[in-house]
């Protein structure tokens, strides 16, 4: 989801409404030129190290598994495909993969091209073919055919050479006869690579434990049940004191900004 922030009077508005609704809004300035906050970029959290390596891990599996790694039954007909369905399967490969590994999944599709839009709405596309800050488990797009300017296939990256700028990527529809789940080194630069997406975690993250209780907590609790079991006091005639308000002079103060 996209909100672009208008300018001037209009803008502080805005700002002051957002305000009243708990949301903080920054960089915001009468001057500037109109601004677009991408807040699910912002909302989401980079696959970290350890489901990267469950990414990686699972797709060499596939690689020697001799079930799952190439077609059967006809034309495109594979193990990766949603409902069975026999259709060109390389980026549903590398969803399955992600998928397996718990990483979110949500924008990537059966098109080889979605993993470039999951990258865009999630804040983490690469463009271009340079692996400087990719890591294993990113996904890498790139074009098969010279005259198409699209994606035409996906694959996952497990592992990049930093000194020689190599990749290696195990992807499905792939290989000999482009039937089965197959592993390449190739130079992104000499192979018509157009980006890499990183995975976001889905996970939520995990909660503090509580610190223990010391021997003098302990007490303290213990004197607190005790003050909540003595029997309460008789009521008397004696009335309460009431403070009085005078309501011309209780005024509410809300903050304003801009």
């Amino acid at each position: 989801m996209r909100f672009t922030l208008l300018t001037t009077t209009t803008a502080r508005l805005v700002v002051g409404l957002a305000a009243a609704a708990g949301i903080a809004l920054t960089g915001l300035s009468a001057h500037a030129a109109p601004v677009e906050v991408d807040l699910v970029a912002a909302a989401t959290k980079p696959a970290d190290d350890e489901s990267r390596k469950k990414i990686v891990d699972i797709a060499q599996d596939e690689l020697n598994n001799p079930k799952r790694n190439h077609e059967r039954g006809g034309y495109n007909c594979n193990a990766y495909s949603p409902n069975g369905k026999c259709q060109a399967w390389c980026a549903d490969f590398t969803k399955w993969v992600w998928d397996k590994a718990g990483v979110k999944t949500e924008g990537a599709t059966s098109m080889a091209n979605s993993f470039r839009n999951y990258g865009v709405k999630y804040g983490t596309w690469k463009n271009g073919p340079s692996a400087k800050k990719v890591k294993p488990g990113d996904a890498v797009t790139y074009r098969l055919n010279d005259g198409d300017t699209g994606n035409d296939h996906v694959g996952i990256v497990t592992k990049v050479d930093k000194k020689t700028g190599r990749i290696t990527v195990v992807s499905g529809n792939s290989g000999k006869g482009t039937n089965q789940v197959s592993k390449i080194t190739i130079d992104p630069k000499k192979s018509q690579v157009t980006g890499y997406a990183s995975p976001v975690e889905k996970k939520q993250p995990k909660k503090k434990d509580e610190p223990k209780k010391k021997a003098g907590d302990t007490k303290k609790d213990d004197a607190k049940k005790d003050a909540k079991k003595e029997p309460k006091k008789a009521k008397t005639d004696q009335p309460s004191p009431v403070t009085i308000v005078d309501g011309d002079q209780l005024q509410h103060t809300y903050g304003v900004i801009g």
